[in-house]
């Protein structure tokens, strides 16, 4: 019995060798370029920089290593965006008069971010003279559907890559690419509405509207039918980086 079952597993292991070695040779899925495995080898030694610079080649590289590729630059670039250590971090200084959204509009920084990045809890306890480190949010985002894809750019430099995880199904006919802008900044907690003036707002989960009326949204808090769902957590972050404004581009490939 133990001869008999022996002789099968080396058979086995033959079979699934020989069908190894033919998914090898002939499989039409593409090799992962080393630069990623590095990547992340990288990522696990915190040279995070070098990791980075290792994947700028395939930032733009519109297949599975390029999507791999962003989703790596984002887990670096995102905690840097938002922090204190943000490239166009500066300080500014509390004036006589102001108030947290009249310095959010100025310093062209959300409220929320503000807070975050200062430690506020309550946004009406500002004094003149205090010193606050603001972040000028000049993104922009791109939403390519067919892809299942929404990335975040700084210029030419991306920022940070998500999945779509469920969206309206747009008729063939009626896909084209256009340009438009982030309309609003909206929470959600406990199933009610949020404003960004509320003081709520700060630990409620976040949506984002467009101007053409499609909603950046989640499962649980989708709004309407123009819904480009991605994770809640996913949103969140965000919408951190985007407020009023900012340029969004929506592109579906060239026939």
């Amino acid at each position: 019995m133990k001869l008999t079952y022996l002789i099968f597993a080396v058979a086995g292991l033959f079979s699934f060798a020989s069908q190894a070695i033919a998914a090898d040779n002939y499989s039409l899925w593409p090799r992962r370029p080393e630069e990623l495995e590095r990547a992340r080898v990288l990522m696990q030694e915190q040279k995070w920089g070098e990791a980075v610079l290792l994947l700028q080649p395939f930032v733009a590289d519109e297949g599975i290593a390029g999507r791999e590729a962003r989703q790596i630059c984002g887990r670096v670039n995102v905690p840097r965006y938002l922090s204190r250590m943000h490239p166009g971090a500066t300080v500014y200084t509390v004036r006589r008069g102001d108030n947290m959204a009249r310095i959010a509009v100025t310093q062209k920084c959300p409220q929320d971010v503000i807070m975050m990045l200062n430690g506020i809890v309550e946004p009406s306890a500002l004094q003149v003279g205090q010193k606050l480190v603001v972040v000028p949010m000049r993104l922009r985002m791109e939403i390519r559907p067919l892809q299942r894809e929404v990335s975040v750019w700084d210029g030419t430099q991306l920022v940070a890559a998500y999945t779509i995880e469920s969206q309206d199904e747009t008729p063939a006919a009626q896909r084209k690419s256009m340009k438009t802008k982030v309309t609003a900044r909206e929470g959600v907690q406990d199933g009610h509405a949020v404003l960004p003036r509320s003081p709520k707002f700060f630990a409620s989960d976040r949506l984002l509207r467009l101007e053409n009326g499609i909603w950046l949204t989640s499962v649980a808090n989708k709004r309407g039918s123009r819904g480009i769902c991605l994770e809640q957590k996913d949103l969140n972050e965000l919408a951190m980086m985007l407020d009023c404004g900012n340029e969004v581009q929506i592109i579906y490939p060239q026939p």
